[in-house]
């Protein structure tokens, strides 16, 4: 072992070449130069603009393809290395790595589910089927820091890309001279872009070696491609400990890098008593001492996909390709629908985020969903995709949308259709474009959209505020309109048999941690006939982060004609009732069971969120969904609630940095780079 100031230094440490390779840049290229001071500029506005907002509510999932470079067969990664990386990095993204225990209890309420994940490519550059890796036998023994960007080449003895704007390129090659990788920040050469990974610091099985062996390497150096830097800063004892910042203010100031598995805790730069974030994915620990990114980490990343890496948003790299390679337009109900008919994934129909709503004409900037305000011009975007090849040509079609008061579930074509007005208008048509796509590509919406006046809706307890949304592509004038399945009464049926139908019913309740917060689901029969309904409270798989029940409790107090289910009889599991009427649901699956509706009878369920301040959790997305169920235990409908909990609040010490990065290198607060 070797010490190097407070550090105690493995002979075998974590190398990382992303700041070389951008020094490198820098110097030769002004076009990089500028186009890096550009992207920081743009980055700082779309956070000061939407990172009060919080996590986005929707999920990114970004495609990869894997180019795998060997000169021995030991060097040839397998397939089942490449998917352990793969989900490596998922589990650190969305905060689901068991490892996050570990974070240190001041920093609990730091540690964030970025709401990014990743996928394998299933569709290639000429629309042919993948499974998103590539393998190329080489002559060269091994690559080297000064050699690392031949692996990305075929002239080189490497891999070429494929097009940077559609997928996220990874290598996997050997290095001879110990680096372990680098990630290329966003604005360099096309050609270049993309994450380089030492074979035995790839995955967590087979050629990974402790103690880079837990796929962290990836995390890492996907941050930078991310636009993350290093939690120091870079700073070091010839630029001036403690004056570089990472430009996320609830990181603490650092005054250097950490190695191998440092005891907690570190105390530089002032930040005492907790120290520095060493177990931050962007530091240089093991791979079994990194463990979490923060909100303002968070918030960088999704920003840059927002900017400097919009086009990734934009890609169908994760859509096969349809069978004959026709023109299809289509929306996705949720991040797991790729354009089958029926859709065959097991999530609800009414998550869509191929529309969002937005308070201010921004939806093409920020394409993450707001709750609509009543009585005031709103913004609604529909996202249209043609899932055929390039090669197929285009398709027209005629684009509606439509409002209606939100109801655990919905009939067709009424409420859509603006056929029921009493007790309230409860729906209507908001307006239809005309759009053509060409086979590959996708086009935005955006519809102007004036809710009607909330105080419509009070007397029978709705909640005043929710609306829910729903998008249909029609390709020909005549019925079917060009819908693979007829559409019948049931809309729910409509919404999973056709891929040009998605349906938007989400509630988000923010929460600052201090308190309880407030969501109101609709409760309606619009379909002609009395009924008896069950209605199921469930959470989605979290894959390892809390659920809503590990956050807090659910208190579900009935309103208007259900109200009268609590006074005749309580039928159900997973609940209990308190001395003053109300409900707590204890647990995912709890549910009601036969509530009597008369045909054009409301109901209101008014639920409460409370904390049970036990742990601090964190910046999560917590989900729920109610669903709504016919007497066969078929789903009809149901709405999603979003509670968004709150970050931990910052340290007055963590914002002292000296240095602001402008995209190039760090300069004194005091000055600043104008122009390129």
């Amino acid at each position: 072992m070797q010490t190097e100031g407070d550090h105690v230094r493995p002979k075998q440490r974590r190398t990382c070449g992303t700041m070389d390779q951008h020094r490198r840049l820098a110097h030769l290229s002004p076009e990089y130069r500028c186009r890096r001071r550009q992207i920081e500029l743009e980055t700082r506005d779309f956070t000061a603009r939407f990172g009060g907002e919080g996590l986005r509510t929707g999920v990114v999932r970004i495609p990869v393809v894997v180019h795998v470079v060997y000169n021995t067969d030991a060097q040839n990664v397998s397939d089942a290395q490449i998917h352990s990386q793969i989900d490596a990095m998922n589990a650190d993204y969305r905060r689901t790595n068991v490892d996050v225990a570990n974070v240190p209890t001041s920093f609990e309420a730091f540690a964030a589910d970025t709401r990014i994940e990743f996928a394998l490519a299933v569709r290639d550059p000429q629309c042919a089927a993948t499974n998103g890796i590539t393998r190329t036998k080489t002559g060269t023994v091994g690559f080297t820091l000064a050699t690392v960007d031949d692996v990305k080449s075929v002239a080189t003895h490497g891999a070429d890309p494929w097009p940077s704007d559609r997928y996220m390129n990874m290598w996997v090659a050997h290095f001879t001279d110990g680096l372990l990788g680098y990630g290329a920040f966003p604005g360099g050469p096309a050609a270049l872009d993309g994450i380089v990974i030492k074979s035995s610091a790839f995955g967590t099985i087979g050629t990974a070696s402790v103690p880079f062996n837990l796929g962290r390497t990836g995390t890492h150096e996907v941050g930078h491609w991310l636009n993350l830097l290093h939690i120091w800063g870079d700073d070091d004892a010839s630029t001036g400990i403690c004056s570089g910042s990472d430009e996320c203010g609830d990181t603490p100031n650092q005054g250097t890098e950490h190695y191998g598995t440092p005891a907690f805790p570190q105390v530089s730069c002032g930040n005492g008593p907790n120290g520095d974030m060493f177990m931050d994915y962007m530091d240089y620990v093991d791979d079994n001492a990194m463990v979490m990114f923060t909100q303002d980490q968070a918030t960088r990343m999704n920003a840059t996909l927002s900017v400097a890496r919009a086009g990734i948003l934009a890609s169908d790299a994760l859509v096969p390709a349809t069978a004959a390679h026709t023109a299809d337009l289509w929306m996705q109900d949720n991040a797991d629908d790729t354009g089958a008919e029926p859709d065959p994934s097991p999530n609800p129909m009414w998550i869509s985020d191929d529309i969002w709503v937005r308070n201010g004409p921004d939806g093409l900037t920020n394409q993450d969903h707001q709750n609509p305000l009543g009585e005031q011009q709103n913004y609604v975007y529909v996202r249209i995709r043609n899932r055929g090849c390039q090669s197929a040509g285009s398709q027209s079609g005629i684009v509606k949308l439509y409002w209606a008061k939100a109801s655990s579930s919905l009939s067709w074509p009424a409420p859509w259709d603006g056929s029921i007005t009493s007790p309230a208008l409860m729906g209507s048509l908001i307006g239809s474009q005309a759009i053509t796509v060409v086979g590959g590509a996708r086009q935005i919406l955006s519809f102007n959209w004036t809710p009607p006046d909330p105080s419509n809706y009070v007397a029978f307890g709705a909640d005043k505020a929710h609306f829910c949304l729903l998008a249909r592509i029609e390709t020909s004038p005549t019925a079917p309109y060009g819908m693979r399945s007829p559409e019948t009464g049931n809309l729910y049926a409509n919404v999973q048999n056709n891929n040009k139908i998605v349906w938007k019913n989400i509630t988000i309740v923010d929460t600052d941690g201090d308190g309880g917060r407030y969501a109101d689901v609709m409760v309606g029969e619009f379909g002609g006939k009395d009924r008896a309904i069950h209605l199921v409270f469930q959470t989605p798989p979290n894959r390892g982060h809390p659920s809503l029940f590990d956050w807090g409790y659910l208190l579900v107090e009935f309103r208007g004609a259900l109200s009268k289910w609590c006074e005749d009889r309580l039928k159900g599991k997973g609940f209990d009732q308190l001395a003053d009427g109300r409900l707590v649901i204890k647990r995912s699956g709890a549910q009601f069971q036969g509530l009597p509706l008369k045909h054009g009878e409301f109901g209101t369920l008014h639920m409460l969120f409370v904390p049970n301040g036990r742990r601090a959790v964190g910046p999560l997305i917590l989900e729920l969904d109610v669903v709504e169920l016919d007497a066969k235990g078929n789903r009809l409908g149901g709405q999603r609630i979003l509670v968004r909990t709150a970050a931990g609040r910052k340290r007055p010490n963590w914002d002292g940095q000296l240095g602001t990065f402008d995209g190039v290198s760090w300069t004194p607060k005091a000055q600043g780079h104008c122009g390129c």
